[in-house]
């Protein structure tokens, strides 16, 4: 038995374009986005605490989906959708503008070799494009371990459209990650905090 296969039949996970068109964003109230979920403890705290909005969940990782789509039926929350894109396609292709009213990304991969800088995301072009599909005074969160990634990603900000907050932080997400930072003794973390305050065009 294709056991991936079968999991895309479950309502938890948008597999495929005709199923991401049978939910109507325009008619959800409150959307919240997490720009690669990981084992999704964050998403699914969130979702219990909030019922009343709508969670999409983003990730690459097709495990990743599995998994955290049998933890969403199990604690029978029918408030999150698991989206397996990457996060530029998914924000590129799927959300109209002025459609999301959060989004966060916990500890993002850096990708600290300089011959990878390509990769990272919250590039200039994605924060514009972040902003596009945010409403309006709106916030999105990062958190990352890394001062490189964080100070990059400053660096990315100018003309966004955003008005920053960044900080250092102690854990307080209890997410995979956040606990294998810990366990090598790093105790704060790099919190960047994006308001929108003026609409960019894409």
């Amino acid at each position: 038995m294709d056991t991936r296969k079968s999991l895309c039949k479950s309502p938890v996970i948008i597999a495929d374009r005709e199923a991401w068109a049978e939910k109507d964003l325009k008619h959800t109230k409150t959307i919240e986005v997490e720009i690669g979920f990981g084992s999704g403890e964050y998403l699914l705290r969130r979702a219990a605490e909030y019922p009343e909005r709508l969670f999409i969940g983003i990730e690459k990782k097709a495990g990743m989906i599995t998994e955290v789509s049998k933890r969403v039926t199990c604690l029978k929350l029918n408030n999150i959708r698991l989206l397996e894109s990457c996060a530029k396609d998914a924000f590129t292709d799927l959300f109209p503008a002025n459609s999301i009213s959060r989004a966060y990304s916990l500890f993002p991969d850096p990708w600290p070799k300089r011959k990878h800088l390509q990769y990272r995301l919250f590039s200039s072009e994605y924060l514009r494009l972040l902003n596009n599909r945010l409403i309006f005074g709106s916030e999105a969160l990062i958190v990352t371990d890394s001062e490189d990634y964080c100070n990059w990603m400053l660096k990315q900000l100018p003309d966004t459209g955003f008005e920053v907050e960044n900080s250092i932080i102690p854990p307080q997400f209890d997410t995979r990650f956040e606990r294998k930072w810990l366990e090598q003794n790093f105790n704060t973390f790099f919190r960047i905090l994006l308001k929108k305050v003026r609409h960019i065009e894409t």
